[in-house]
């Protein structure tokens, strides 16, 4: 069943029984009051009968000869032709016998034989599909109950309220019909956006990740759309990464492959050369030493990956680290290269400490520091600097080298990505050093930014987050 239909009936069922109870209590408060109006209505005609027949029978109670009997059936007949009494039978009841009545139907027991003095009591009796009130007094004459009792016909109040009942079903009715066409066009109203919620979610279910529920109303259900599109968001996101890195993982797989395949064609083709032909030694040398360097470069290149894989699945575990002491033992381990190179290298910085693994930093460091040299030409200086900073410390690896262009720069970072893959590959490279060392820093919460103008050189600078207290020192 719809929400809407619920809706719909849950509002009639409750409509129902709140017109419904409101209706039963006015009706039957309108009743009460009728009653008690016609209640009110018999005790004074009885209060005015009792007087009456007191009045008439005072001459005659100090008379002994007098028959009381008689004297109370004059009275009757007296009030009733002088229409004391319009519309009323009176029943005058001395000794336990009826005295006088002008009413067909006898008096009830309970009230002939009434003896309390000073109250009134009345009682209502169906009488042929008629209701009657009966009213009675008592008093004492002469050593005997004298109990006088009138009869009002009251049907007319019942009547009337069964025509207040049969209104109100008829108005009920109507009132149900309209308010349920009006509550049925507001529940549509109301869950129309539900329901555009929902196709944007079966779209969205179905592989249409850029729907959106375009929902404006500043209701609940304004921002159940508001939230679910910012779960979309976040989806399409995750959907988007998942994709990147499905592709990531498939072009790491061809560059790997690609990347072996050079060094491993010319080890077979120089071993081959050497096993089929007889060569004087000066050809067995070079044709060695290619076996020997492509080697050292598959050797090189799968200590890369091995450490790029293991920062990837492996967490840092944080210590002290002194900034001095790092860049000094990156620059000691850079030295012997950048000496063979011609290049110069500028070391400076403050004091400061971070938090880190030093052998990851000091690896990381080398890499760009490396690159650098690889880019520079000889006779430059690469400047390996730290300073602090208002959000923690930076360090930064500065070549005069030949740049990188924008196209390049977006995916410098990228598993086996070389700019000039000619100049890498002569160098040893294979195109995992600067990933690895992006990587690197990137476990360490560091921020990572390059800046390259092409034919001037290159700017790398990490920034590192003021160290946390819980930090273990350095070991």
């Amino acid at each position: 069943m719809k929400f809407r239909y619920k809706v719909l009936i849950i509002n009639i069922i409750l409509l129902s029984i709140g017109i419904g109870t409101i209706g039963f209590l006015m009706i039957d408060k309108n009743f009460q009051l009728a009653l008690d109006s016609q209640i009110k209505t018999a005790v004074e005609e009885n209060n005015l009968i009792q007087s009456t027949v007191e009045y008439e029978l005072l001459g005659y109670t100090n008379q002994t000869s007098t028959n009381i009997t008689n004297q109370l059936a004059a009275i009757g007949d007296k009030l009733t032709s002088e229409m004391y009494v319009n519309d009323t039978s009176i029943y005058l009841i001395y000794g336990g016998f009826v005295a006088y009545t002008n009413s067909t139907t006898s008096c009830p027991d309970s009230l002939i034989n009434y003896e309390e003095i000073g109250t009134k009591k009345y009682i209502l009796v169906e009488e042929a599909n008629d209701v009657y009130i009966y009213t009675a007094s008592s008093n004492e004459l002469k050593n005997k109950k004298l109990n006088i009792v009138n009869k009002r016909k009251i049907t007319s109040i019942y009547q009337l309220m069964n025509k207040q009942k049969a209104y109100f079903n008829i108005l009920i009715v109507i009132t149900l019909v309209v308010c349920s066409i009006f509550m049925y066009i507001i529940s549509i109203l109301l869950t129309r956006p539900l329901e555009k919620l929902a196709k944007v979610s079966e779209s969205f279910g179905s592989g249409d990740y850029k729907a959106r529920a375009n929902l404006k109303s500043k209701d609940e259900v304004g921002n159940l759309a508001h939230t679910y599109n910012n779960m979309a968001s976040a989806v399409e996101n995750h959907i988007i990464e998942l994709n990147n890195m499905v592709t990531r993982q498939e072009q790491f797989v061809a560059d790997f492959t690609h990347e072996i395949k050079t060094p491993m064609t010319s080890i077979i083709g120089y071993a081959d050369t050497i096993r089929s032909i007889e060569l004087n030694r000066e050809d067995q040398i070079m044709a060695a030493s290619y076996i020997f360097n492509e080697g050292k470069r598959l050797e090189a290149m799968s200590m890369k990956l091995f450490e790029f894989i293991y920062t990837k699945q492996n967490k840092i575990v944080p210590q002290t680290i002194d900034v001095r002491s790092l860049m000094h033992s990156v620059s000691e381990s850079t030295l012997p290269a950048l000496r063979n190179s011609d290049i110069k290298l500028v070391t400076t910085t403050d004091s400061y400490t971070i938090s880190g693994d030093k052998d990851l930093l000091s690896s990381a460091f080398i890499n760009l520091i490396d690159n650098a040299r690889k880019a520079s030409k000889s006779g430059s200086t690469i400047y390996f600097s730290g300073a602090k900073t208002d959000n923690g410390f930076s360090i930064s690896v500065k070549d005069e080298g030949i740049g990188i262009s924008e196209e390049h720069l977006e995916k410098i970072c990228d598993e086996f990505y070389m700019v000039d893959k000619s100049r890498s590959r002569k160098e040893g490279g294979a195109g995992l050093g600067l990933s690895l060392a992006a990587l690197i820093f990137k476990s360490h919460e560091a921020d990572f930014k390059i800046e390259s103008t092409l034919n001037i050189g290159t700017t790398i600078t990490i920034t590192f987050p003021e160290i946390k207290k819980e930090v273990s020192d350095e070991k």
